[in-house]
């Protein structure tokens, strides 16, 4: 569901000047172009504030020059409009042109006040939102679907030559692992560590970092370590942000920079990644480089969402958290996501927020998470607003041997007659019904798309069948497909009907039809085995060999042990 918005388009005006457009269409009708000087605040008061020192005098004296700078009397006025219409919580996003972005990195925007109320932390501003506006033309990253189990990797990086002062991460493993079982969902989210300190392992080098990400799919990734700026050597070219990893056998820290992290996480996504940039108190001769790490900690999330990469959404910190804070905030963040809102990222960072002010004000550890999004979708993980399925490692096993089949029986020419093509079949629903049957064992009801064969052009008419009968009063979900593939139709089956289940279905969004199947009394009725739904789909005329179908997004009511699955339509070459 996408939230309300108020968006501040940031453009290149005259001479040095910044062009404003504002835009607030889900709120009241706004839309307005305003003007203003390139910001210029103190450098030895934003450098106090990135080192995590940030006096009470010093950080109000910053939020007024901010509020001063941005809002002025005609974005207060469209602020204040936004917030008396709003109905609901809403992101207040800002979307600065590339030219105009060495300009604005300096800016702490969350420490904005509106009158007296911190913007960050107002009840009707839902959060303080990064992001980049996608000229026409440029085609949206893949929507990345994403289950159960929740998989967090905390990854700690310590060199030696950089003061030794991350602090470990072990007690923030176990608090995690505590607030998912006080969820209910310990057998479900999985949290791996990479550390070198006592009891967690070798040294945090980047090799093993590529390797963890290979060997695991993650949901969340969690840095606790540095980040610093490194030139590029190149002449008006700004420096680039890099973290700080471990080398094996040596003291001295590896620099990786941002767009090799990219270039990782592209082929290896992890829809969120948090840069956390705790230390513990630095000394003297550290305090004067907190300054430009915590640049290169904020450069670095920004690069993750600002250049193509697998991450979704990325919160680096825009000053030094000490090791309390962070814990308070990395808590709140996981409670939130969880259970208070599940999978909804943003309110997570909000939840995070409010715990470090609810604990002191200043220095302003809570105005420290700078949220980047490359999607603007909420909750990100819609799974964890349903009840999880057991996991079973064979499914994953069981998955990848399904798409090779599928794939090599795409391979086979149309033209070969249907006995050549037994073979291929029988594998294909032998790995199936054990997964169907497993699953069964397991308590699990199943919903399940026909497997389909198709040519360029057809119209496949695909059924998604219940597995068992059910007693429900109402059942919603999502069939999702390749964008390319042309909905026609979608129709609930006459066991539905049957039922007494009253069936309506949303095809506004490519890609995907959403259903929602309700009793008018309220009252569970019995759902019958067989068919729930069918839908029409048209294939393009090229096209990759194999389209994946999901059943995925189910949710009961009353809640159930349900699991919407995947399957097939495959293509044969002509």
């Amino acid at each position: 569901m996408r939230n309300p918005e108020f968006v501040v388009d940031i453009e290149p005006g005259g001479g040095s000047r910044l062009r404003l457009c504002v835009h607030a269409s889900h709120l009241a009708p706004i839309d307005d172009e305003l003007e203003r000087p390139f910001p210029s605040f103190p450098p030895a008061e934003l450098d106090e504030l990135r080192s995590g020192y940030g006096s009470e005098q010093m950080t109000e004296s910053l939020a007024e020059q901010v509020t001063g700078w941005l809002l002025q009397n005609d974005l207060r006025g469209h602020l204040g409009t936004a917030v008396n219409a709003a109905t609901q919580p809403f992101r207040i996003v800002f979307r600065p042109h590339p030219a105009v972005l060495p300009y604005l990195h300096d800016v702490p925007f969350e420490l904005l006040k509106l009158d007296a109320d911190r913007l960050a932390l107002h009840p009707l501003v839902r959060g303080i939102v990064h992001s980049y506006k996608r000229h026409r033309g440029v085609a949206a990253p893949p929507a990345l679907r994403w289950s159960w189990p929740f998989r967090v990797l905390f990854v700690r990086t310590n060199p030696k030559d950089l003061g030794g002062d991350v602090p470990p991460v072990l007690p923030i493993r176990d608090r995690v692992v505590a607030i998912a079982r006080g969820c209910g969902l310990a057998d479900v989210v999985e949290v791996a560590v990479l550390s070198s300190e006592a009891g967690a392992g070798g040294p945090v080098t980047y090799d093993a970092f590529r390797a963890e990400l290979r060997n695991v799919r993650y949901d969340l990734l969690v840095y606790l370590g540095h980040g610093d700026l490194q030139e590029v050597g190149f002449e008006g070219l700004p420096p680039i942000g890099v973290l700080l990893f471990e080398l094996d056998g040596s003291d001295f820290a590896n620099p990786i920079r941002a767009d090799q992290l990219r270039s990782e996480l592209l082929n290896r996504p992890v829809p969120v990644v948090v840069l956390a940039g705790c230390m513990t108190a630095a000394g003297e001769v550290l305090r004067e480089r907190l300054p430009q790490w915590m640049r290169g900690n904020q450069n670095v999330a920004h690069s993750l969402i600002h250049g193509e990469s697998g991450v979704q959404c990325a919160i680096g910190m825009r000053h030094r958290l000490e090791a309390a804070d962070a814990e308070r905030f990395l808590q709140a963040f996981v409670l939130s996501l969880l259970k208070q809102c599940p999978g909804d990222v943003e309110r997570a960072v909000r939840a995070g927020r409010e715990e470090m002010f609810a604990q002191k004000p200043y220095p302003p550890s809570w105005s420290a998470p700078v949220l980047f999004r490359a999607a603007n979708v909420e909750p990100l993980f819609d799974f964890l607003c349903t009840a999880p399925t057991a996991f079973d490692p064979l499914d994953e096993h069981d998955q990848a041997l399904r798409e090779k089949f599928w794939k090599k029986r795409s391979e086979l020419p149309a033209a070969l007659p249907p006995e050549t093509r037994h073979f291929s079949s029988l594998l294909l629903d032998t790995v199936e019904s054990t997964f169907l049957d497993r699953r069964r064992q397991g308590g699990a009801t199943l919903v399940w798309p026909a497997r389909n064969e198709a040519k360029p052009g057809d119209t496949v008419k695909v059924s998604v069948q219940l597995m068992e009968s059910v007693s429900v009063s109402r059942l919603e979900g999502r069939l999702s497909f390749a964008e390319a593939i042309t909905v026609r139709a979608a129709r609930p089956a006459s066991g539905l009907k049957a039922a007494g289940l009253r069936a309506f279905f949303a095809l506004d969004q490519p890609g995907e039809v959403r259903f929602v199947a309700s009793a008018p009394s309220g009252e569970p009725v019995t759902l019958g085995a067989g068919p729930l739904f069918e839908v029409d789909l048209t294939l393009p005329g090229a096209f990759p060999a194999v389209y994946e179908l999901r059943v995925d997004a189910l949710a009961s009511e009353p809640r159930l042990f349900m699991c919407g699955w995947n399957n097939a339509i495959v293509v044969p070459l002509p």
